[in-house]
């Protein structure tokens, strides 16, 4: 498993919707994000769910997003293997994950982002300065990687760091793949 995830540009977490996620399926799961690949979660044997109410999906990825709350990025799909159902928007969901791997947003665009971002949320600072971030750039793709550079030299505290992913991640579409941020 982790040959073909070193390999891999898009990784396929494929779960037993009868039997839930597993501590292995988390471990390789880990592993795909730690690689930098695109993950799409999918729920198979949805089939056999039919019964179970209108509200056993929500109910259904709300645990599994507790399990792996580090993929609260990833898309779920519902599928059923057997009779085929919902077996095409697999392909779908991995020709937008793999897009987002490879998109480039410009500094410009990026930086007026970010300084809106954290002028409305500024970051905590450890010192009496204030942290201010200067400057941002994308230094690379798949995954996607920014670079922060601020005024005083200091790692933010790991639930701003959060909040900015999840705020690029919702800003530019960076559906399924892991986001790296690097502060200088």
């Amino acid at each position: 498993a982790r040959r073909a995830i070193e390999k891999a540009d898009v990784a396929l977490l494929v779960l037993d919707s009868v039997e839930g996620a597993t501590d292995q399926d988390a471990t390789i799961a880990g592993e795909a994000e730690k690689a930098g690949c695109g993950i799409v979660i999918i729920a198979n044997k949805w089939d056999l769910m039919k019964g179970r109410g209108q509200d056993f999906s929500k109910t259904f990825d709300d645990k599994l997003r507790q399990q792996a709350k580090f993929l609260e990025y990833a898309p779920i799909l519902h599928i059923s293997a057997l009779t085929g159902e919902r077996a095409p928007k697999v392909l779908e969901t991995i020709d937008r994950v793999a897009e987002a791997r490879m998109k480039r947003i410009p500094t410009g665009e990026l930086n007026r982002f970010i300084q809106a971002v954290t002028a409305e949320h500024p970051p905590a600072s450890p010192g009496r300065r204030r942290v201010r971030i200067l400057y941002a750039t994308q230094r690379g793709v798949a995954p996607p990687a920014f670079v922060l550079f601020t005024n005083v030299a200091t790692e933010f505290h790991f639930s701003y760091e959060r909040y900015l992913v999840n705020r690029i991640r919702e800003e530019f579409g960076f559906i399924g793949t892991p986001i790296r941020l690097q502060v200088r």
